[in-house]
């Protein structure tokens, strides 16, 4: 065992779970750390697509409003990837029902990316990574977020050079958005050419 719990406390039940947690861990040199306090924010898992249209060469992003953001000084709306809270045992299966969600498009050729750590230092949030490739005719549903959770997102559609030009110049901030747009790029390497 490298980790020896020895306190657990729950300051937060909710939505989200906060726990302050006293523990030691084997450190490098084969010792004992000395206690440590840690706060540890139970997010669940969840899931992100980045949906490229072939046929228009487009990626169909959604613009919507962030607390969190906002309290860091920024507007607070953001343009991102679509995602969700993973509430199936299929990270997939999650991800195509979030597409249809959020941007309405029914989509069934995906790559998985894989899977991070949002912020491994405070947070056990773990995403999924995807990314969806369909046409325009995979639009069937309206999208634009669930009313029963209060979402408001508007549907974006960002030609791919553009794209490509805004992430190199540093304009996106969603990290799970960059990570794809990179993946897809990194992938599709002949679509780089601006």
């Amino acid at each position: 065992m490298k980790v020896k719990i020895l306190e657990r406390n729950r300051l937060l039940d909710d939505f989200f779970k906060i726990d302050v947690v006293k523990l030691k861990f084997k450190k490098f040199s084969g010792k004992w750390s000395n206690t440590v306090r840690r706060l540890n924010f139970e997010r669940g898992e969840s899931v992100g697509v980045l949906i490229y249209v072939r046929d228009k060469d487009v990626f169909v992003l959604v613009r919507q409003f962030r607390f969190s953001v906002y309290e860091a000084g920024e507007e607070g709306w953001l343009d991102e990837i679509a995602a969700g809270i993973l509430d199936d045992p299929s990270p997939l299966t999650c991800a195509k029902r979030e597409c249809i969600e959020e941007t309405g498009y029914e989509i069934s050729d995906f790559d998985e990316v894989g899977s991070i750590f949002v912020t491994p230092g405070a947070s056990t949030e773990r995403i999924h990574l995807f990314i969806g490739y369909c046409n325009s005719e995979d639009k069937k549903y309206r999208g634009g977020g669930l009313e029963e959770e209060n979402e408001d997102l508007l549907i974006i559609e960002l030609p791919r050079r553009e794209a490509y030009q805004k992430l190199l110049n540093g304009e996106f901030n969603d990290g799970k958005t960059i990570i794809d747009l990179q993946q897809y790029f990194l992938r599709n390497p002949e679509l780089i050419s601006v």
